[in-house]
């Protein structure tokens, strides 16, 4: 039997499930561009879903999701999530600006005075705000200057592991300059947002995000059952001959991420992503985000480029094709990539995760061709 036949049987689709927003058809046109996306060089395992209000609608699986070719993924294959971790830790910040813990505007050095042994701040401009670190406008560079030692450590290190990577990390702008993507700056958001509530990390996303929305799949470490069902990641090597390397997602999946868990630590699937996709989209539950506070996340100002089609709000990327806008956000660890795509106004979400990283296919790519086409037949589509 064919790959595509056994596919057929095995993976997992929720089409009666579908409401009005989107025909049949038009899924069927997003499964192709899928498909022939995956088939760009078939690495790993390829997942794809589409989010419509409170559900995810439609999901399909492409590939394998074990480095030995005898399992099927499905939609409820585990991937990394890598920096769409960030929506969870941004959504802990709303979290605590509707309780009163925090405010936007409050310098991270009031809750997380171990900032100030960070390198060469400017002698103009105080440390940067809670705002500026989620908006990634704080001027820190991308990532300490360590040779990625602090992207080790167990998920219980992590806040040990950058408090020591602080004096290897700069800034090499003025906070509230300008743009400047930043794990190490949301790393230190956690930082001040665990300190401000006494709870730590990843207690407080498990107790107040996780359980709340169900993401049951959803974890900063692999439980037996998690793992049981976790993708292979599998990174292509152009330089070496054009091979495959599996060795560095399994080290850090034994290793840990260090200071990155609360910028790209998570592990998740399509299936869970669907409901933080719904949350953002103001299908709730109340109890978790406020309408009226996602609203407060969407005045913040949105940090772009010249070419005004890219930019980078309160935890979410935007980008532009045109006249279409869509926000969320990428992802992309070793052996990993991710991208979510949703628009508010129209209430629909699209999700794409692979267990691959480099070679021809685009986790990216695949999410924009797959929104933009989703997006041309809802109203004023073009």
């Amino acid at each position: 039997m064919t790959l595509a036949f056994l596919m057929a049987l095995v993976i997992a689709t929720q089409d009666s499930a579908l409401p009005p927003t989107f025909a049949r058809e038009t899924l069927r046109q997003v499964d192709s561009i899928a498909e022939a996306e995956f088939a760009k060089d078939s690495l790993g395992s390829l997942t794809i879903g589409v989010v419509s209000g409170p559900s995810l609608v439609w999901s399909r699986s492409y590939g394998y999701a074990d480095s030995a070719r005898t399992r099927l993924a499905t939609p409820a294959t585990v991937y990394r999530a890598a920096s769409i971790t960030k929506q969870l830790t941004a959504v802990m910040l709303l979290q605590l600006v509707e309780q009163g813990r925090v405010r936007l505007s409050d310098p991270v050095d009031r809750f997380f005075p171990e900032v100030g042994r960070i390198r060469a701040r400017t002698t103009f401009a105080g440390p940067p705000t809670l705002v500026q670190l989620a908006t990634m406008t704080s001027g820190l560079a991308r990532d300490p200057n360590d040779k990625r030692k602090s992207q080790s450590g167990s998920p219980s290190q992590w806040l040990q592991v950058l408090i020591a990577a602080l004096p290897g990390t700069e800034y090499v702008r003025p906070p509230g300059s300008g743009y400047r993507y930043s794990n190490v700056g949301y790393a230190i958001l956690a930082a001040a947002l665990a300190r401000a509530e006494e709870e730590s990390y990843v207690s407080y996303q498990r107790r107040r995000i996780l359980v709340p929305l169900a993401m049951s799949s959803t974890d900063f470490e692999l439980s037996p059952t998690l793992r049981a069902r976790l993708a292979t990641g599998v990174d292509w090597d152009e330089l070496y001959r054009d091979t495959l390397n599996f060795g560095d997602a399994a080290l850090d999946h034994r290793m840990g991420l260090g200071l990155s868990l609360p910028s790209g630590g998570a592990y998740s699937t399509v299936e869970d992503l669907a409901k933080l996709v719904s949350l953002q989209l103001g299908f709730g539950p109340d109890s978790v985000l406020r309408k009226e506070t996602l609203e407060l996340r969407d005045n913040v100002l949105v940090a772009a480029g010249p070419a005004l089609d890219y930019g980078y709000g309160l935890g979410y990327q935007a980008l532009r094709w045109g006249d279409t806008v869509a926000v969320g956000h990428s992802g992309n660890l070793a052996g990993y990539t991710s991208m979510v795509l949703y628009d508010r106004e129209r209430a629909f979400g699209v999700i794409v995760l692979r267990s691959a990283a480099g070679g021809h296919a685009d986790a990216g790519r695949l999410a924009g061709r797959a929104f933009r086409k989703l997006r041309s037949r809802l109203p004023d589509g073009s």
